[in-house]
């Protein structure tokens, strides 16, 4: 049941589906990311899809790389439906090396931690490629605990410093970086291979971002931030007094915004964003009907029952 819940919750508003129709290309001066134009001039998806299929490996390696920098595009339909796309076909099918994957995971990681670019394109989707490489060591084990460690940490560095909440534009497409980054965090808390600690700095990277002051989320980022605390749960990992702290954690009793939540757009924003958190978890939790998730339900509770 909590598959069933949760599934549509990482689907919608996601950047990982094709542009929606009616998205044109950027508009003034453009120079469309070559490897992504040639593929796109394939046809539509399923004619790229196709083209990518039939390549010779080693062309189909070459283009794997060539694509990394097309994340940063402009145009949705290069930067999303183009070279994201191709890269999540290629390492969710095997249809490229572990090599060639490592090379994906060095560049991506190199794109999170440079400073933000203007267009705001180049970190959200570097971060949503990661979440496919974490997927291929989830469904094949090959990265050390020192890899999925710096996996981790580069999401945590990355919603430390993100202001830049753009989701989805018209006319632009998606940006959609804590979304992008919960989808990384949500794959590594699948992994049968983390550990307790690595779990622990998950929840503190979702924390940064579970009830930020700064801006309302609209585009469906509660419930891709819920997504790997319910699977952290299912794992067994924390004590129910554990979940307990963690969620009292996220507003601490001392923060001065408490004191007159409803009086400034900092506590407002707050107190909008920790609701929608904590209700997307409770109600996945108490839906599945799992003694399970029971500890993280009652968190949840009473995190709400908290609020201002």
């Amino acid at each position: 049941m909590l598959r069933t819940l949760i599934a549509p919750l990482l689907l919608a508003a996601c950047a990982s589906v094709p542009a929606p129709a009616g998205l044109e290309p950027p508009t003034g001066p453009h120079t469309p990311c070559e490897p992504a134009a040639t593929l796109a001039a394939k046809g539509d998806e399923h004619a790229r899809g196709e083209a990518v299929l039939d390549m010779d490996p080693a062309e189909r390696e070459d283009l794997a790389l060539a694509l990394l920098p097309c994340l940063g595009d402009p145009d949705p339909v290069l930067r999303d439906g183009t070279a994201y796309a191709a890269l999540s076909q290629m390492m969710r099918s095997q249809l490229v090396g572990l090599e060639t994957v490592k090379g994906v995971m060095q560049e991506t990681l190199d794109m999170a931690g440079a400073p933000e670019d203007a267009a705001g394109f180049a970190r959200p989707f570097a971060m949503l490629t990661l979440a496919e490489v974490a997927r291929t060591d989830r469904i094949t084990p090959w990265m050390s605990p020192e890899a999925r460690d710096r996996l981790i940490a580069a999401a945590h560095a990355y919603l430390a410093g993100l202001t830049d909440y753009r989701g989805f534009s018209d006319t632009e497409g998606w940006r959609h970086g804590v979304a992008h980054t919960a989808d990384l965090l949500m794959q590594l808390s699948l992994n049968p291979q983390l550990t307790k600690p690595q779990a622990e700095a998950i929840l503190s990277a979702i924390a940064l971002k579970a009830g930020p002051t700064d801006h309302a989320y609209v585009f469906g980022e509660s419930e891709r931030l819920a997504a790997p605390v319910m699977y952290l749960a299912r794992r067994g990992l924390f004590t129910e007094e554990e979940w307990t702290l963690w969620f009292e954690g996220l507003w601490p009793g001392g923060d001065p915004l408490r004191e007159n939540a409803h009086g400034s757009e900092a506590s407002l924003t707050k107190l909008h964003n920790l609701r929608a958190f904590a209700q997307a978890v409770y109600v996945s939790a108490k839906a599945s009907n799992e003694a399970t998730y029971e500890p993280v339900a009652r968190g949840a509770f009473a995190l709400l029952n908290s609020l201002p």
